[in-house]
């Protein structure tokens, strides 16, 4: 099978990370700091990461190299590996070759392989979906893959099978998740439990009791509009209330200016935690209540 060659994959090819130790001047005396290093790119020299001497970064050769293996061994092809903040996050995305459906509605999938020169994570698998229709976008990492900058990052090729087989089963429960969450119909609470999820409603704020600043309110109304349009859409279940979450984070919220593919920016974090909030209410009992949902503004009152 012929591999797409990666869109991208010269960002992180034309350039290195360096280390390079620490350096002040007393008095016109050079000092090193013990203990610690500096990650540089050899290109410009621009700081990526300032981190104790254990701290082992991946090569960007080396990351690339293994977003080839992944490629190699799922038959997945290679669709972009770029270079974020300058260098500081990398991500690589291979899409899945595999159709996935809920309730009538297409997504498209890719396997996510990323790393960071900042330490603001470890290498990691994960994976991101989009739905066709809206191009409404979720992305998160697996726990099973994490491979600290500590130790060696040499991920072979039995890793990697284990890691794919991994995807496969963490892709089926989610969809799986998804096809539950479009047989559970929403109820008021379930509605507004996921509003107050997202914009962090304090109990004071939802019991009415401590007034709400004119942001969070411009929040809540733009939050509102995108549940009300998913679920007009995709039905008055738990599936349209979490499109209404991912069409806010996807088109509405403001994310990180590097690449709307990212997970590392703001949206993803909080699609995350709005999926985790849909799972906890698919697994409990809750009061149906008639799906004409009158806007959560109106409960501000």
């Amino acid at each position: 099978m012929v591999l797409q060659p990666p869109s991208l994959v010269t960002s992180l090819s034309d350039w290195e990370v360096v280390q390079t130790p620490i350096t002040s001047y007393f008095q016109g005396e050079p000092q090193q700091l013990t203990g610690y290093k500096a990650l540089v790119r050899s290109d410009t020299g621009a700081l990526l990461n300032v981190c104790r001497q254990g701290y082992q970064p991946m090569t960007n050769a080396a990351f690339v190299e293994c977003v080839e293996k992944f490629a190699e061994v799922t038959h997945f092809p290679i669709e972009a590996i770029y270079e974020l903040e300058g260098g500081k996050k990398m991500l690589g995305y291979l899409r899945c070759t595999e159709p996935f459906e809920v309730g009538g509605f297409a997504f498209k999938d890719h396997l996510l392989i990323g790393n960071s020169h900042d330490g603001s994570t470890t290498f990691f698998v994960g994976h991101s979906n989009i739905m066709v229709r809206c191009k409404n976008r979720f992305a998160r990492q697996f726990r099973s893959l994490k491979v600290r900058h500590s130790n060696n990052l040499t991920v072979g090729v039995e890793r990697i099978q284990e890691e794919f087989n991994n995807y496969r089963q963490s892709l089926k429960d989610y969809y799986t998740s998804l096809d539950s969450f479009s047989r559970i119909k929403v109820s008021q609470e379930l509605h507004d439990s996921l509003v107050a999820r997202i914009t962090n409603l304090s109990r004071e704020e939802r019991l009415g009791r401590e007034e709400l600043s004119t942001r969070k309110k411009n929040i809540i109304t733009c939050v509102e509009a995108s549940l009300q349009t998913e679920m007009d859409a995709t039905g008055y279940t738990l599936f349209g209330l979490f499109n209404g979450l991912t069409h806010y984070t996807s088109h509405v919220m403001k994310s990180s200016s590097d690449n709307t593919l990212s997970m590392f920016n703001r949206a993803e974090r909080i699609n995350g935690e709005g999926y985790g909030h849909c799972l906890h209410l698919a697994r409990g009992p809750q009061l149906l209540k008639n799906p004409d949902l009158n806007s959560f503004s109106d409960l501000l009152a």
